[in-house]
């Protein structure tokens, strides 16, 4: 993460996540695809995977402590990462319920499309913290730089 950054490495694993889950839908959707829905699937999801280990799993763990302020930084990340794990629970409570309703492959399309928009806001949102200290961090996120 200190060699890459972890601003681009968010943006590579959205990317990635973004497109295994356009894959995985039209290996679902598409008949011309149909003899080969197999193997795409898994390449899918092994392509997911990756691209989740790579940024969007171990990231926020680690950016989140950096860009709070030091006064609010135990409660913040606490707050923060319990909502991840409340929303990660609420979606995998009704991810069933939602392919059911709607398909498997419209569901992948949506995810596709919450990853794409996740790209977009961390672009031009996500401040890149490698090489700098706590403090200088602070400094540039309270100037708005």
């Amino acid at each position: 993460m200190d060699k890459m950054g972890r601003k681009s490495l968010l943006l590579i694993s959205f990317g990635g996540m973004a497109l295994s889950m356009l894959l995985l839908s039209l290996s679902f959707t598409w008949k011309a695809l149909a003899a080969y829905s197999g193997t795409l699937a898994v390449v899918g999801t092994v392509l997911y995977v990756l691209s989740f280990s790579l940024g969007a799993g171990p990231v926020p763990a680690l950016l989140l402590p950096e860009i709070f302020a030091s006064r609010i930084r135990a409660k913040a990340v606490a707050l923060s990462l319990g909502m991840h794990w409340i929303s990660n629970f609420v979606i995998g409570l009704y991810f069933l319920s939602v392919v059911t309703k709607f398909g498997i492959s419209s569901v992948y399309l949506g995810f596709a499309a919450v990853c794409v928009l996740a790209v977009i806001y961390i672009a031009g949102n996500v401040v890149e913290t490698k090489g700098r200290s706590l403090e200088e961090i602070e400094l540039a996120l309270n100037s708005g730089a």
